[in-house]
């Protein structure tokens, strides 16, 4: 098949990596992409989203830093015609069997194109982006209500509109988008990239890590949404019964000071270790060292690549009783989920785990199963070619 991938994104951070590992997928399985975005196609290796955007990126995310809000939001509009414009033209000379269009708030245009020229469109939704925006407290949203009605408009008019976790599709039926054309997909990940293996055991002496402790991970950008206080809370009532544990938490961000803080006040520097951002090139090394893998939290709508990663690598998961994370996870099958009411319960996840140590292969093996087979990114894109064959 031959398709058009659409963005207006800067392509770092996690997004580029979603973005950059469907355009492989697709072409790996044999189809032609073009790719349609201002960025272009050269995307920084980056998941944790700390690094500088370079070239084309760097360029738009330093004119996007200076501009106003009310103008940017102008902008953004204003980018919908201009899209109209590029992909119109793309489908009348390329003939795409279908547009990849990955959402962003107030465009439209690749919705119109599709319209206009009668090419299938697949929407792509990471996020309620009006509402996630519009509740940002350093972030006004100037034209609320259009953001609003402009989301519900491209959600409801794709040909297949495409949501990473069912909390998201849920939300999204209550807006007024049509259920049967929602298809909840949840993130994936490269299993060439991220399979199990041993573990590197000079990082491990290089992080300081004892060889003979059971390491319980997290990795990502530390930001407060992620329940990071919640774990480092959770860890000191594990280590009263078991203390042979080390936490190591692979990234950086925004409350790692404050997290730093409350490792000190806990009295927990021989057992924590923070490592600071790590390229996402080194990332599944460091994820590897782990034995018990945790998400404590994440945002409602929210497929959190990093349990996909986690899984593919033979972790064991411990996550919440949250219906996004039950898109990935099974409980007593491949991962263990904890009732979702605080730090009580958490603590007790993570001592079911290490109180049956026959849990690590067991619950290992069958996640790095369930990835091989299904949570990958190569079976996202076979399913959406099929849908739109």
């Amino acid at each position: 098949m031959k398709l058009i991938y659409h963005h207006r994104t800067l392509g770092d951070g996690a997004e580029g990596i979603h973005i950059r590992e469907m355009i492989a997928a697709f072409r790996s399985l044999g189809h032609e992409v073009q790719v349609v975005a201002p960025a272009g196609e050269n995307y920084p290796n980056d998941k944790q989203g700390q690094g500088q955007s370079t070239g084309r990126g760097g360029m738009l995310a330093a004119i996007k830093s200076r501009l106003p809000g009310l103008v940017f939001e102008l902008c953004e509009m204003g980018y919908s015609l201009f899209s109209f414009l590029v992909l119109t033209w793309k489908c009348l000379t390329f003939r795409p069997d279908f547009i990849y269009d990955r959402y962003i708030t107030f465009n439209i245009g690749g919705i119109l194109a599709a319209k206009v020229t009668r090419t299938p469109i697949c929407l792509e939704v990471n996020a309620p982006l009006a509402l996630e925006r519009s509740e940002q407290p350093d972030e006004r949203l100037y034209f609320r209500k259009m953001a609003f009605w402009l989301e519900k408009l491209a959600c409801s008019h794709a040909t297949k509109t495409i949501v990473v976790s069912t909390p998201l599709k849920n939300y999204l039926v209550e807006q007024g988008v049509p259920e049967g054309q929602i298809v909840v997909m949840p993130n994936g990940v490269n299993p060439d990239k991220f399979f199990p293996h041993p573990k590197n055991q000079e990082l491990l002496h290089q992080l300081g890590v004892p060889d003979d402790h059971i390491v319980i991970g997290f990795t990502g950008v530390l930001r407060a949404w992620h329940g990071l206080d919640l774990l480092l809370d959770a860890f000191r009532k594990v280590i009263q019964k078991h203390e042979k544990v080390f936490l190591l938490i692979v990234g950086d961000g925004p409350i790692r000071g404050e997290l730093e803080r409350l490792i000190d006040n806990y009295s927990l520097n021989e057992k924590v270790l923070i490592t600071g951002r790590v390229p996402y090139e080194t990332v599944h090394e460091y994820v590897n060292l782990f034995d018990i893998a945790v998400s404590p939290k994440a945002t409602f709508y929210a497929s959190p690549m990093k349990v996909v990663e986690y899984m593919a690598l033979g972790k064991v998961i411990v996550v919440p009783d949250l219906p996004n994370f039950l898109d990935l996870v099974e409980n007593k099958v491949d991962g263990v989920i904890f009732g979702n009411k605080g730090v009580s319960e958490l603590a007790d996840g993570l001592l079911s785990v290490l109180e049956k140590p026959q849990y690590f292969k067991y619950f290992g093996d069958n996640s790095a199963k369930k990835v091989k087979n299904r949570l990958n990114w190569r079976w996202n894109a076979d399913c959406i070619c099929s849908m739109l064959a």
